[in-house]
């Protein structure tokens, strides 16, 4: 371990503590993420200083980066919120909830499933970084579901779609950091991950109406996900795995509206009243449209995108710095820069723009509204800004004094050959600390590449389940979970949806890992 100190199970413990911190926080005295993330701040500086050597440079350091990448977060989370305050003063809401009342038969189950699973994970496909939560939670508000409810169904909803997603932004990191062959990394990533997207729609049906939910469930899960989970494993071992999401979020839109809502196990009774079709539906989600369009244009014409890429491009540089244990973190000219014209950000406040113009245009924008949608988005957005910034900040001071690494580290030497057991929760550390099954890639491939090689297993299993954490932690990090909150208007109860999510994230890497092992040490030993 270059530039750490010495591993030991009582340093080991004494890293975990702002992470704990954050959780007990947060989960057990209910603070405000805000809050609890300032806290958890102070003691990743206090132990980073004093444990592993950081001095006021580091720590400076680790905090000023920290505060520069939630302005990326921040971009989304404004705009989204901004978004759907105007859908809102249109009084579109109650036409969009009318018509999928309609279309689900009343069916909220069938609603959540559609809207809080295949949708997300659609939108995941094309454009990621927490776009997919603060598009589909808002939504579900909208047609009469709790906040919180909402913003738990979209986190478990998108998280098995974010390894290919966003254009396969997170399986890239696994070709660029290793000299692997990528379509056999694709392999067992999209394999773990298809297991998990059936077993996410399960997890929202038993969070919303426990195992009931879930007996109720069983048609429209498996009609869903088995074909969302097969596209994803045809497009990723027979095409290219980077539509592998998209397309598999294409499919499950597509079998949700024409299938699973005329299963004979969610129609209604006969004899039952069923609402007529309202008129005006497309009109009212002309938002929604004009982003999928908006995404799509910029997002899939890659020398369009290309060409925006490099018109602006804004970031901060940074110099090098190191511990007095010697962990370095190199010089940066542009740290996390935010490409301006293709940053989810700038598409959703676009989209915003061209919905005002055309909810103007067919007569559907009151007088006042522009005011009224401002207010409400100022006000909303404060709460998430500060949960968002404190966050951040603990979490880059953890990973530039070497923190982050010295847990996975400790993690790969205590667990011995019960490593792949554990490995899909290094993926979700990763995950938790930076909000990104990406960054979460860029700190641990290495790691795990080195510990496979350690206890002579198959590579391509352990990286897979490094990707699949990683895009399982999209459910569970504080990043998303304020972004998700502050979009619904809930910031202060992010404990709630924390403990919501831990359940689902610790069964979905459990089951993985198990299988992982079986599949290295009894199904195929020696496999490579």
């Amino acid at each position: 371990m270059e530039g750490l100190p010495q591993l030991s199970v009582g340093l080991w413990l004494v890293a975990w503590i702002p992470i704990v911190f954050v959780l007990v926080l947060m989960m057990g005295l209910k603070m405000s993420g805000g809050k609890s993330g300032a806290v958890a701040w102070i003691a990743s500086l206090l132990i980073g200083g004093y444990f592993f050597g950081g001095d006021l440079r580091v720590l400076g350091s680790g905090t000023a980066k920290g505060l520069w990448t939630t302005v990326f977060v921040l971009y989304i989370i404004w705009g989204a919120m901004t978004l759907y305050n105007v859908v809102e003063v249109t009084g579109s809401f109650k036409l969009i909830a009318s018509t999928f009342t309609r279309l689900t038969h009343g069916n909220k189950l069938l609603q959540l499933l559609v809207l809080g699973w295949a949708f997300p994970s659609f939108i995941q496909g094309v454009c990621g970084f927490g776009v997919p939560v603060a598009v589909s939670a808002p939504l579900l508000v909208g047609l009469g579901f709790n906040p919180i409810l909402a913003v738990v169904t979209a986190l478990i909803g998108h998280s098995w779609a974010v390894t290919f997603g966003s254009l396969g932004s997170s399986y890239s990191v696994l070709v660029r950091l290793t000299d692997l062959d990528p379509t056999r990394l694709a392999t067992f990533g999209a394999l773990f991950l298809g297991i998990c997207c059936v077993m996410v729609g399960f997890s929202i049906a038993h969070y919303y109406a426990g195992w009931r939910g879930v007996k109720e469930s069983v048609p429209a899960v498996l009609c869903l996900g088995i074909p969302m989970a097969a596209v994803l494993n045809i497009m990723a071992n027979f095409v290219t795995p980077y539509v592998a999401s998209f397309t598999a979020g294409i499919a499950g839109l597509l079998i949700g509206g024409l299938v699973v809502t005329r299963l004979p196990s969610y129609r209604p009774k006969e004899g039952t009243a069923q609402t007529e079709a309202p008129s005006g539906f497309h009109r009212a989600f002309s938002a929604y449209y004009i982003l999928i369009g908006v995404v799509f244009v910029v997002y899939l014409i890659s020398p369009f995108r290309a060409w925006l890429n490099g018109l602006w491009e804004v970031g901060m540089s940074f110099p090098e710095t190191r511990t007095a244990f010697g962990y370095t973190n190199d010089a940066v000219q542009v740290y996390a820069g935010i490409r301006m014209f293709t940053a989810p950000g700038t598409l959703i406040f676009l989209s915003v723009l061209l919905a005002y113009l055309f909810y103007r245009g067919v007569s559907l924008w009151p007088k006042g509204a522009g005011k009224m949608v401002v207010n409400r988005t100022v006000k909303q957005a404060i709460g998430a800004t500060l949960t968002v910034m404190t966050m951040s900040m603990m979490a880059v001071v953890m990973m530039e004094t070497g923190m982050t690494s010295y847990l996975a580290n400790g993690m790969a030497q205590y667990f011995g050959s019960a490593y792949a057991v554990v490995s899909p929760f290094i993926g979700v550390l990763g995950a938790f600390m930076t909000g990104s099954n990406t960054s979460s890639n860029i700190l641990f491939t290495g790691l795990q590449r080195e510990v496979a090689g350690l206890l002579s297993v198959s590579p391509y299993v352990i990286l897979g389940l490094q990707t699949t954490g990683g895009a399982i932690g999209n459910m569970f990090c504080p990043l998303n979970v304020a972004l998700g909150t502050g979009v619904t208007n809930t910031v202060g109860r992010e404990g709630e949806c924390l403990k919501a999510t831990t359940l689902y994230t610790v069964v979905q890497c459990l089951f993985v890992g198990v299988l992982a092992w079986l599949m290295l040490y009894v199904l195929a030993p020696g496999m490579k």
